[in-house]
């Protein structure tokens, strides 16, 4: 009885020693998110304007495993801006494809619109080309691509 014991809790650790070393493999489940944070209002704008006055662009920085992310020029409500931790961030990889989900959280809406500069960091990552998917309220994704 104490050799299946002791079998089953070896088991057990190499099942845990497994997962451990499968960080950032597992293509169903969301990463962890860290470090999510957005600038105040950078520009006043509406609806309308999106994509003539300030497009929004994406800039990616790689080191050993972790990615830094800036979403530049992000329409939210000027509510949300004013929030802290007013958007929340979700990942998801789907191969060499990671869908990012950023939210405006809590009710605090406002008669205006402007864009924010919204950062988070994610961790192990293993180096590749991958798409970013970035879905948000606009009604189509927008999807750029890195190789770090």
């Amino acid at each position: 009885m104490k050799r299946i014991k002791k079998t089953g809790l070896a088991l057990v650790g190499i099942a845990i020693l497994m997962m451990a070393f499968q960080c950032g493999k597992d293509y169903t489940n969301p990463f962890n998110i860290f470090n999510i944070h957005h600038s105040a209002c950078l520009s006043y704008t509406d609806a309308d304007a999106k994509g003539y006055e300030s497009p929004d662009s994406v800039s990616v920085e790689y080191q050993n495993g972790t990615v830094h992310v800036t979403h530049h020029n992000l329409l939210v409500n000027c509510g949300t801006a004013e929030m802290e931790g007013g958007i929340m961030v979700t990942c998801i990889r789907e191969g060499m494809t990671i869908h990012i989900y950023e939210e405006e959280t809590g009710n605090n809406p406002a008669d205006c619109m402007c864009e924010v500069d919204n950062e988070f960091d994610f961790y192990c990552l293993e180096r590749g080309t991958f798409t970013f998917v970035f879905h948000n309220w606009y009604p189509e994704a927008q999807s750029f691509t890195f190789t770090f």
